[in-house]
């Protein structure tokens, strides 16, 4: 007798242990979860291709319905505009005189204000700790107006190994030994006059650095070390600042995996996820934590960077998998709906990512060099090759090319210029088994339909797949397809004939304008016969 049951697994997708353990999604593809149910990721448009390298920062900051964004990478410093509908300004070259190119460096911005200057300054810093977190090298700190299109310059006697934060109104630095020094109140080129001062806080390298609310509106900071956290704050008098080591006993994979979400700070520890609310606690992860850190690329840990989707609660973490040397896939906590899952990064990956107050959605940067099809190349009186498309002149490197920035969750198809392309999404639910329900029969399931319910657009697939037993292989059935608006009243439901003694859904979406949200699905199953063995 055929009795129907609604197809719902728990939200996320777990990865570590057996398909057949627990109740969860046990795979997908750019699909998210929001009520407990999957969605698929909202699209990416190409907004910029010219980037002169692999981009390892951004920093924005708005301004009359502009973000005016700065981007880091190994060649120097970009800026450009970027409006509230995507549309992106020719890039200034705001690189230093006299800057030496590094495939090794990582880059930290921060803005503040200069009241012994030009106003709003950018600050940039650039550190050589690509592929070593541990780097004891300094590098100089530069400024310049966040608005300016001219060449940063260095600031005098300020150079770094770890990076810089601003704790308004002042400007600090971090380095090997637990070494820190700020600057004088609003005035970052200042370091050795009024309140400036400096201090030894810990004994190892500082890594990173972030603005913790103190206080009487006080500045403060937490600063991560490699293995301490520390908090800094305004005392005022002689000291100015005070610290105070909150945990000995952490450690930090990246430097850019630390992000804030609503006062919460979340990183990456090397065996295990961290966050700070007050307290250090570790963040629980039974879902996806050794496939995260059994699939890292180890050496290539330091690119990992974290960013956020508030819209849907989500922190991404953007690492490099198996032999990758970028960012080729993401972990994410769903802080919401406090449940992790997973996706492949598209265009072979991404290199930096933001989530901008100022712009409705993140960007994030790619790391496929573009080859432009017809370019009109010259060599100029310095031996650079100048690349002209669309109007625009680039320098490129060497013989190298440029690179694209994306806008991430807008629309829901990959857009590259004049070119619109699909973006698979597919989810895989937990099996069902007369095996595990509360009165256990040893029966395989046959099924006979399913009453789709989706907010959808675009045709879906759905496919059955499982096993007779938990070693057997396993066996797909024919792909299906269901409309998003049925032509005729048999499209209503999908039908089979397949049965299973463990058995699985996956539905996906791969059309042009293809999406969809998942309802409260039913399927049509009945007892079958009780074979175990293929």
């Amino acid at each position: 007798m055929l009795v129907p049951v609604n197809l719902q697994s728990k939200a996320g997708i777990k990865r570590d242990g057996t398909k057949f353990e627990g109740d969860y999604y046990v795979d997908g593809q750019w699909v998210r979860f929001q009520r407990g149910l999957p969605r698929k990721m909202g699209g990416y448009k190409q907004i910029s291709n010219y980037s002169l390298g692999i981009v390892r920062q951004f920093h924005t900051q708005g301004l009359n319905n502009f973000a005016y964004t700065h981007i880091g990478h190994q060649y120097g410093i970009q800026r450009f505009t970027i409006d509230v509908n995507s549309n992106t300004s020719a890039p200034a070259d705001r690189t230093p005189a006299g800057f030496v190119p590094n495939n090794n460096y990582n880059w930290m911005f921060d803005a503040m204000y200069d009241g012994a200057g030009s106003g709003t300054v950018i600050l940039a810093n650039p550190t050589e700790t690509l592929l070593d977190i541990t780097s004891g090298t300094n590098y100089p700190v530069y400024i310049g107006d966040i608005y300016s299109t001219s060449a940063l310059t260095a600031i005098p006697g300020a150079t770094t190994c770890g990076g810089i934060v601003v704790l308004h109104p002042y400007l600090f630095l971090y380095c090997k030994n637990g070494y820190v020094k700020w600057s004088d109140a609003n005035d970052p080129t200042n370091f050795s006059s009024g309140d400036a001062g400096d201090a030894f806080v810990t004994a190892s390298k500082i890594v990173k650095g972030l603005p913790l609310r103190g206080g009487n509106q006080n500045p403060a900071g937490l600063l991560w070390s490699l293995d301490s956290l520390i908090r800094c704050y305004y005392t005022g008098g002689p000291d100015v600042f005070a610290f105070d080591t909150i945990s000995s006993q952490i450690s930090i994979l990246a430097a850019n995996s630390v992000i804030e979400y609503d006062g919460i700070y979340f990183w990456i520890g090397r065996d295990r996820f961290m966050m700070y609310n007050g307290v250090v606690r570790e963040v629980e992860n039974n879902m996806n934590i050794n496939h995260f850190f059994d699939g890292l690329n180890t050496n290539y840990a330091n690119k990992i960077f974290a960013y956020k989707v508030p819209r849907f609660g989500e922190i991404w973490w953007c690492y490099p998998r198996g032999h990758a040397t970028e960012c080729t896939h993401a972990v994410i906590f769903n802080f919401r709906e406090n449940t992790w899952y997973d996706t492949e990064l598209p265009n072979g990956g991404r290199s930096a990512g933001l989530y901008a107050q100022v712009l409705p959605s993140p960007i994030l940067s790619g790391v496929a060099p573009i080859i432009p099809p017809n370019p009109d190349t010259r060599i100029d009186e310095a031996g650079d090759t100048r690349i002209t498309e669309d109007g625009n002149t680039r320098v490129v490197d060497n013989g190298s090319t440029t690179y694209k920035i994306w806008r991430h969750e807008t629309g829901v198809d990959q857009i590259d210029g004049a070119t619109v392309s699909a973006i698979e999404s597919y989810f895989e639910t937990g099996d069902i088994s007369l095996l595990t329900v509360e009165t256990p029969r040893n029966r395989s399931i046959h099924v006979e339909m399913i009453e789709p319910d989706f907010v959808q657009q675009g045709d879906m697939s759905v496919q059955i797949t499982g096993r007779i037993n938990a070693r057997a292989p396993e066996v797909y059935g024919p792909v299906k397809f269901f409309p998003a608006v049925p032509a005729d009243n048999y499209e209503q439901q999908v039908f089979f004939k397949e049965q299973r003694r463990e058995l699985r859904f996956r539905f996906g979406s791969n059309t042009v304008g293809g999406d969809y949200q998942m309802g409260q699905v039913i399927v049509h199953i009945e007892a079958a016969d009780g074979r175990y063995q293929s």
